[in-house]
This record gives C-alpha cells, structure tokens and sequence, in this order.
C-alpha cells in the first residue's frame, strides 16, 4: 500500500509547502531539481523570494508579500488551483499548473499550504492521486491494463537528473558512487531514487532498473 508521500510523488511534478508567514518549511527533491536550489538554502525563505511566479498571461507578479495563498494559510480565502510561469535552474522558464491544498499544522488553529507542482496543465488534485494509485489495482482486469497503458508515458517523464540517475543506476553504480558522480548528497540521491520509483510504479531500484531497460529509458 503506497504512502502519502508516494502518491505526491507518482501525482505530481513538485511539492512544496509555506506556513502561515509565507517561509517554505517542506521542499521536496522534484523542486530541488526544477529550481536548482537545495532545500537546506530553501527551507526558512519566504515562497514569494524563491518561486517568484507571475501570472502567464500578463506577467503580473503573483508571488509577493501577503498573496492569497498565505491568507488561505490562515484561515482565510484563496485559490485552490493557480497557474504561474515561473524560473527554474539555468534560467529556464516553467510553465506551472499549481493545486493548493491545506493540512493542519502543529500551530494551534494553523495550517500548511500545500504546493503541488504540475509543469503544464494539471488534473484535479484527487484524480491525480487516484491516477497515481490505479497502477497498484488488480492488473488481471482489462479496465486496470488499459489504464495502466495510458498511465505509462507519465511514469516515464522524468526530470533530467532523475533519468541521470537512472542511468547511473542502471550502470551499476551505488547510490554513494553516484552521489560523488553528480556532486550531491547521498540524501538527495536517495530521494531521487525514490522519486524515480514512484514515477515508474515500481518498489525496487533492480524493478527501476529492469523497467528501465524494457522501455529504452537508458543506454
């Protein structure tokens, strides 16, 4: 049975989560890969000085001191759903489809405001979650393969540095080797690995691996 946590990382893109004063206090390693800031610089810094998302059709600042999304933080309205444009690693630019959704907080009558981050357009928040949970139902049923098949090419999009890493992997290097190979932390390898299952339905990095080679997504 998946956690939480995997159904965010089979659903959607990115995660990110600000509390009620707007500083991020959860960054996931899909934001890590499409801002290229780590969450050790992240974590603390209010949202709107890192995301600085704009509005895609007019390029009006969305993110900014005191946006809606912090006030649904608090309590009070806001969007549930946001398109934005925004800039990632490199200065590329990052056509975003976000859906906010509110946990508790452990402030007494807070709450978190979940990011979830689509690059381009976005299904609801529930359908992805249910979409990323069908891949676990029975595949005997004829209903379950072909939604399996159509959910294919999405478990395959991975990130650049997620597919690195599968190359690496699939190459035969350990997580710590490939944590030198690349430069980062053996946490953040850990995490992309995890991500990598996730996005490919799988349990194992030897099923990653395997699934991998049967869909040419490495060399």
């Amino acid at each position: 049975m998946p956690t939480v946590g995997d159904l965010f990382y089979r659903a959607v893109d990115a995660a990110f989560a600000v509390d009620g004063q707007q500083r991020i206090i959860y960054w996931d390693p899909g934001c890590e890969e499409l801002f290229d800031r780590s969450s050790d610089w992240v974590l603390g810094r209010p949202c709107c000085d890192v995301i600085r998302g704009v509005s895609p059709v007019n390029g009006v600042p969305f993110c900014k001191e005191g946006c809606s999304v912090a006030n649904l933080a608090k309590g009070g309205d806001g969007p549930k759903s946001v398109p934005l444009q925004s800039c990632g690693g490199a200065g590329r630019q990052l056509p975003l489809n976000v859906n906010i959704c509110l946990v508790p907080s452990d402030c007494k009558k807070g709450w978190v405001a979940m990011h979830l981050l689509h690059l381009g357009p976005a299904p609801g928040t529930l359908n992805a979650i249910d979409a990323a949970l069908r891949p676990e139902r029975s595949p005997h049923s004829a209903a379950s393969s072909a939604v399996t098949s159509e959910m294919s090419p999405r478990r395959s999009r991975l990130s650049p540095r997620e597919r690195e890493v599968l190359q690496l992997l699939a190459e035969g290097l350990s997580s710590t080797t490939i944590g030198k190979r690349l430069s980062i932390s053996l946490t953040t390898v850990r995490n992309h690995v995890q991500h990598i299952q996730g996005k490919l339905g799988v349990h194992s990095q030897t099923e990653a691996v395997a699934y991998a080679y049967r869909h040419s997504l490495v060399a």
